[in-house]
């Protein structure tokens, strides 16, 4: 019998983190994980000058994701070549070569590809919100959820492998409920939270009722720490979070939570496993 197998796609170094524990947890049980990366972050924020350059970024954030892929238990690291898009209004987000302004039929053929190459059960990407609205959050949300569709049609791409049709198709979600007790957390530790009086950030996130599936991590909230951790250009050593004592930190990052996509009618499902 074959291990079941999780394909997950997120835009940057660092994304992962959001279904860290979930990725660690099966991979711990037997699982085949593949963890693609669609962009190499080139245009992140560095939280010290003295970690990497402008010119440097792509290659410090590969290794820092190899780093946190391997403190998740994750061994099957792919890139899907694209450039990181940036924010909106930024020279980055009209560079040609990123992913939000990459052809949507040679993103939907890439990732084709890789379904019928990597044959998964599961996949998971990122939210229709793009969790904060990055363009290529966006664009992975639109190209994965395309491919997922389009991967089991021998008519479509017929040159990049037989054809495969996973069974489920996850978007990753953060609970409202979520950055509310995080913001009174933080506030109880002495921490200025008043980024999290922004418009833009009481959108943020989903009602607990929107999630159809939440897994307990609470067992490898060490390895997801140590994958933050790992991504030094992007966390901060003195951040918000280290404000927080180790066992707080636990259990604010104890679950993750999901929503089925696909297939659309597949009517009840377990509320704590992706393959249940």
């Amino acid at each position: 019998m074959q291990p079941r197998t999780i394909l997950a796609v997120f835009a940057h170094p660092d994304d992962e983190l959001s279904a860290g524990g979930t990725l660690a947890r099966y991979a711990a049980a037997g699982a085949n994980v593949t963890l693609v990366c669609v962009t190499r972050g080139e245009a992140g924020e560095i939280s010290d000058p003295g970690l990497a350059t402008p010119e440097t970024l792509a290659e410090v954030r590969t290794q820092e994701l190899l780093t946190a892929a391997k403190a998740l238990g994750l061994s099957d690291v792919r890139f899907l070549g694209f450039r990181d898009s940036g924010m909106v209004g930024t020279p980055e987000n009209a560079d040609p070569r990123s992913f939000h302004q990459a052809e949507p039929a040679e993103a939907r053929r890439r990732l084709v590809a890789l379904i019928r190459s990597v044959k998964p059960d599961v996949v998971i990407t990122h939210d229709v919100t793009g969790g904060y609205g990055h363009p290529d959050h966006l664009a992975a949300y639109r190209h994965v959820t395309a491919a997922f569709d389009a991967a089991s049609d021998p008519r479509q791409f017929p040159d990049e492998g037989a054809p495969w049709q996973p069974s489920r198709l996850f978007y990753t979600a953060m609970l409202r409920s979520f950055f509310q007790k995080m913001r009174e957390t933080l506030q109880a530790a002495g921490v200025d939270t008043s980024d999290f009086e922004r418009p833009e950030m009481q959108r943020l996130g989903y009602e607990d009722a929107d999630v159809t599936t939440t897994i307990d991590v609470s067992d490898y909230t060490d390895a997801k720490q140590a994958g933050f951790r790992a991504h030094r250009t992007q966390f901060a050593a003195d951040g918000p979070f280290s404000r927080l004592d180790a066992e707080t930190q636990r259990a604010m990052f104890a679950y993750e939570h999901y929503i089925l996509a696909r297939p659309v009618d597949a009517g009840p499902v377990a509320a704590d496993d992706l393959f249940g």
